[in-house]
């Protein structure tokens, strides 16, 4: 393991506001160094990554610089860097470079895997850089760009949180920029952009199963208003959430129990047979700030992180999104946003089962119609997904994989009898059975 040296950085004080009381807390470039410190007791369960976001003009581009198994103790180590750029009216570019070593900083924002990695720049600046193939092209995806933040950083998990099915697993999670000016190149191929636009970047760590919690966050900025806003939903044992403003220097916090979220419409990802939250709210309400926020997912891409059955993958969907809100402050005042801002949607992916509904059924809405999937060796049940173009998609979770580490929700030759009901029609069952054959990726039942 390489370790560098750090420069010396002005340190960044912050105020956070947690659950609506005033709470200072000191926060230097050390917190976005890396974390990583070996206990020999569940090493295996660390997972460490560092998220760049850009949008410019026509192209948005999201990079992460991910740590799981650091000492491979799984043998499904992860030391990977991911790039997507989504181009107006061009296929998306993406890829990944895995590798077998990293170099970092404790006390610093410095990170390196081979020809990809991020450090200070300038005082509070990021240098952030780096290079993968595009999955279906080959061609080199590189970025060289500089992070200049714009908003001061807030801890949105500042005291370790459990988040999973484990016992004793937790995570912290850093907002190191909540909105930052971007400079420098995107080099697509033998094309190369000038970049000029409006960044994120946050930083999450801890002890976890990568595979267990399911994801929803959100993030957009308004420089010229002064505004940034980050938001969080993390499924697991229990729910965790945080949201986080700031509006004229001045934060403001929303806790678990003051978040709200309602799925309003989902879409289907024809790529990896899943589901994933198209349209969603977000209503919050901290007693002096109340905020009603909006998020419509614009463009949407899938990657993938593989672990070995039956131990489920992770299924990261990175998206390009338009946020639409209104804050009010108990005394009146008023703010209105409608601006491209960046959505992410993470969640386990073993076998999915997926199909279209018949066109008649399809009409009715989705609130009307339910789809359950009943394994008739182990008797176990699972609701479907719908999406609002009328396919519906399941698939395990990491729940079945503690019920049963051998096989979870599915075996190969299960037999799975799947069951369609509209709501109010006891005539409108339609009832298939699937055969599992977990050498396909997935496998398509139409209703």
């Amino acid at each position: 393991m390489i370790c560098y040296r750090h420069r010396a950085i002005m340190m960044v004080v912050f105020i956070f506001f947690l659950t609506g009381l005033g709470w200072a807390v000191n926060a230097s470039p050390k917190d976005d160094a890396y974390h990583y410190m070996k206990n020999n007791i569940d090493d295996q369960l660390y997972n460490e990554w560092w998220s760049f976001e850009l949008a410019a003009n026509d192209t948005q581009f999201m990079a992460i610089y991910l740590l799981s198994d650091p000492e491979n103790l799984t043998t499904s180590q992860k030391i990977q860097v991911q790039a997507l750029a989504m181009q107006d009216g061009r296929p998306h570019a993406m890829g990944q470079h895995k590798s077998r070593g990293y170099g970092g900083d404790r006390n610093s924002p410095m990170f390196e895997i081979d020809r990809s990695g991020f450090s200070p720049e300038q005082e509070k600046n990021l240098h952030v850089w780096g290079e993968v193939e595009d999955d279906a092209t080959g061609e080199l995806i590189r970025w060289d760009l500089v992070y200049q933040p714009t908003a001061s950083p807030w801890f949105a998990i500042p005291v370790q949180a459990h988040i999973g099915h484990i016992k004793g697993d937790w995570i912290k999670w850093l907002v190191y920029m909540p909105s930052a000016q971007v400079t420098g190149t995107l080099t697509i191929g033998n094309i190369t952009k000038s970049m000029q636009g409006t960044g994120y970047h946050e930083h999450a760590w801890g002890r976890f199963a990568l595979s267990d919690p399911q994801i929803t966050r959100a993030s957009v900025s308004v420089p010229l208003d002064s505004f940034s806003l980050a938001f969080a939903e993390i499924s697991g044992e229990k729910r965790v959430a945080f949201l986080g403003i700031e509006k004229d220097g001045k934060s403001i916090a929303f806790s678990d129990r003051q978040i709200e979220s309602d799925y309003s419409s989902y879409a289907f990802d024809n790529k990896t047979g899943s589901v994933f939250p198209e349209v969603y709210h977000v209503a919050a309400d901290n007693g002096d700030y109340m905020l009603d926020l909006a998020v419509d997912v614009k463009k949407s891409a899938a990657t993938t992180l593989d672990y070995r059955p039956p131990l489920p993958s992770v299924l990261i969907f990175q998206q390009a999104s338009i946020l639409q809100g209104t804050l009010k402050s108990k005394s009146g005042e008023q703010y209105t946003f409608l601006s491209p801002g960046f959505s992410k949607f993470t969640a386990p992916r073993l076998h999915p089962i997926f199909g279209r509904i018949n066109s008649s059924t399809a009409n009715s809405t989705s609130s009307n119609i339910t789809v359950i999937a009943r394994n008739e060796r182990t008797g176990q049940q699972k609701p479907a997904r719908l999406a609002s173009d009328g396919f519906y998609s399941l698939d395990a979770d990491f729940m079945d994989y503690l019920a049963d580490s051998t096989a979870p929700w599915v075996a190969q030759g299960d037999q799975v009898k799947l069951e369609l009901r509209e709501q109010g029609d006891a005539n409108s069952t339609i009832e298939a059975t699937v055969s599992i054959n977990l050498s396909e990726n997935w496998q398509e039942v139409n209703l």
